[in-house]
């Protein structure tokens, strides 16, 4: 607008006016009027515009402050991953621990289990030394039992 009026407003009020003078006097203060309006509302307007950028700057998150937390964080992680690596070390040393407690157990149990077959086998031999004996004595009574009838029955067939 720069303080001047439209032509039609500008005929509107010559035609009410009927003095050229004053119309013009009218004209020109509304002119006026309208250019310091103009002025205040351009200086209200970077009066808002820094207002509207310092509110903003109070609730937005400054580049500075998204570095310093992306570092604090950066720092957090690294010291988790620290803790991490830590506490993996220590599960690793304490898993061959137990895979080695579990090796040892095993070869004891072998042992053990080889030993019992041993007893097993040691046993198994005497029981079987033990029949073969009996049942020579058995078969050595059968013999004698069937050699005394033999020899009864030859007798009275003899007579």
């Amino acid at each position: 607008m720069s303080g001047y009026l439209p032509y039609e407003i500008t005929k509107s009020i010559e035609g009410i006016i009927t003095d050229p003078e004053l119309a013009k006097k009218v004209i020109e203060a509304i002119e006026k009027s309208l250019s310091s309006i103009e002025e205040k509302a351009k200086e209200q307007k970077i009066i808002i515009k820094h207002e509207l950028k310092d509110e903003l700057t109070k609730e937005l998150v400054t580049k500075d402050e998204l570095k310093a937390t992306e570092e604090r964080l950066r720092r957090e992680i690294e010291e988790v991953r620290g803790e991490i690596k830590a506490t993996e070390g220590r599960l690793r040393r304490e898993i061959e621990e137990v895979r080695g407690e579990i090796r040892a157990t095993e070869e004891r149990l072998r042992g053990e289990i080889r030993a019992i077959e041993e007893r097993l086998r040691t046993e198994i031999h005497r029981w079987r030394a033990d029949t073969i004996k009996w049942m020579f004595i058995f078969w050595l009574g059968q013999i004698a039992t069937f050699a005394g009838i033999l020899i009864g029955v030859l007798k009275l067939m003899l007579k």
